[in-house]
């Protein structure tokens, strides 16, 4: 189901932006024009990977600093955990996800 989450004019060029959709959380992260979303939650500790801090395509938990890809949503250490990415559109200005 297609849920409009956020504007792209109020999502930070260099953090996170946590939005619940559906009871659950999703961390936002904009670069640019183009923006992910990936399971708001870190699986290591359970931390609000929104507001953890982006680097080039990686999103990091700011309670561990584990690096997610935010492509992928791959671990980028240790490697073999992952958290779910979400197809985004940006139409009119306005954020749309896929869950």
């Amino acid at each position: 189901m297609r849920h409009r989450v956020a504007r792209l004019a109020d999502l930070p060029e260099a953090g996170g932006y946590r939005v619940v959709v559906a009871g659950r959380e999703v961390a936002l992260f904009r670069r640019g024009d183009r923006v992910h979303a990936l399971d708001g939650i870190c699986p290591h500790r359970g931390g609000m990977l929104a507001y953890g801090e982006r680097r080039g395509g990686v999103a990091f938990c700011p309670l561990h600093a584990w690096g997610f890809e935010l492509e992928s949503g791959r671990c980028t250490d240790p490697g073999q955990v992952t958290v779910e990415t979400f197809p985004v559109r940006v139409e009119g200005g306005e954020v749309w996800i896929e869950l």
